[in-house]
């Protein structure tokens, strides 16, 4: 057997099961031990040749020392899995029932996922806020099934799939921020204080309009009872002179 690989190893902790394999299965071929993990060995029976049970002897040394390379390249939880396997075969396969069958479902999730994250866009009645914490859901969910997502990609999408409406916004982040080094959360306080400066400004030209729609009611209303008291004197005093007698 070649010498052991004692540095630069891959140790799985759990996560990018696949991946490791990959590496792995790279390192016991090196080791010439990759049929003893994956396919094991047998035990010689009692009428078994004199280079039989040599053979065997030799398989069994070369299963203590890919368990000790196995070993090292898993993390202390995941050791505790397998520290009770008797063969090399028998940590490979607690391994694979334990995280293949999970990466499987992992990959037919995020692959759900990815294709509503693709089309995700902004309702005409939602908010910047609201619509950046849905985001934030899935791209959450996406990361728990290993994926890497960069804080950039999501603020371009966030920005490129924003409504007509918002664009006075786009307009002003992309002017006074670093759309290179943004991170998600500070999209999201920018987009909530603009936000907060819209509704403020809004309620401000609310109670604007509301004091201009009471002042020219207060006219109206003056001026509606000026001419109401001059028609009623002109009528009485028309009342009177229509009552004298004219010589």
């Amino acid at each position: 057997m070649a010498g052991m690989v004692h540095s630069n190893l891959s140790v799985f902790d759990g996560k990018g099961y696949d991946d490791w394999c990959v590496k792995m299965d790279s390192i016991l071929r090196f080791q010439e031990v990759d049929e003893i993990v994956k396919k094991g060995f047998k035990e010689p029976l009692k009428g078994d040749s004199e280079e039989a049970k040599r053979q065997h002897k030799e398989n069994t040394r070369l299963d203590y020392k890919t368990r000790m390379l196995l070993h090292q390249c898993v993390s202390a939880a995941n050791f505790q899995k397998v520290s009770k396997a008797v063969t090399a075969k028998e940590v490979w396969d607690i391994l694979q029932e334990g995280y293949a069958n999970s990466e499987k479902v992992k990959k037919i999730r995020l692959q759900s996922l990815q294709r509503h994250y693709e089309p995700l866009g902004m309702g005409e009645q939602e908010s910047v806020v609201e619509y950046i914490g849905r985001i934030q859901v899935v791209v959450n969910a996406m990361r728990a099934c290993d994926k890497v997502v960069k804080d950039k990609k999501i603020v371009e999408k966030i920005l490129k799939m924003l409504t007509p409406q918002c664009y006075h916004i786009v307009l002003a982040i992309e002017e006074c921020k670093d759309l290179e080094n943004m991170r998600v959360e500070e999209l999201q306080n920018s987009q909530e204080e603009h936000e907060q400066r819209l509704v403020e400004r809004r309620n401000a030209e609310k109670v604007v309009v509301q004091g201009t729609n009471q002042a020219f009611q207060a006219r109206n209303n003056q001026s509606y009872k000026g001419r109401g008291v001059g028609r009623g004197r002109g009528r009485s005093r028309g009342g009177r002179s229509g009552g004298r007698k004219i010589d």
